[in-house]
């Protein structure tokens, strides 16, 4: 299938999610190949969230404790310079399709971390509705 066939059968949303991606260049992460291969396997999930990771980051020294992401304003600075610095991807998928999935993202992207989310040990799943049983979601991060 071309890659224009694969591109269509994605919704507009989804496919402009992945022409950010596509951009990207970052130590081991390849934005062109990645994109790519989720087309090539778009049999095996249902949608794609690139993103930033978020870092924690102490507001004062007298409040350590409480932290605050600012990886939208970080994505806002890099934009001015025609860059989209996304690092993470989630994928959500299910049970039946995940073995195959993540050991084609193993084989293919070397990134540095992979996580499984599953609706029975991560409670934000259930608050995003994504709670089927058989719903999973691969975080894929690249340091």
């Amino acid at each position: 299938m071309s890659e224009e066939q694969q591109q269509s059968d994605i919704n507009e949303i989804q496919r402009l999610h992945l022409e950010l991606f596509r951009h990207i260049r970052y130590n081991l992460l390849d934005g062109e190949r990645v994109v790519t291969d989720l087309l090539d396997w778009r049999d095996l999930w249902y949608s794609v969230l690139p993103t930033r990771f978020p870092y924690p980051f102490a507001f004062n020294k007298q409040d350590s404790k409480q932290y605050h992401p600012y990886t939208e304003l970080g994505m806002l600075r890099n934009v001015r310079w025609d860059s989209w610095p996304a690092d993470t991807l989630y994928i959500w998928t299910n049970d039946e399709a995940l073995p195959e999935l993540r050991k084609r993202v193993e084989e293919r992207w070397e990134p540095s971390e992979i996580e499984v989310l599953s609706p029975g040990e991560d409670e934000e799943m259930h608050l995003t509705h994504l709670d089927d049983e058989h719903d999973r979601v691969l975080f894929v991060w690249w340091d």
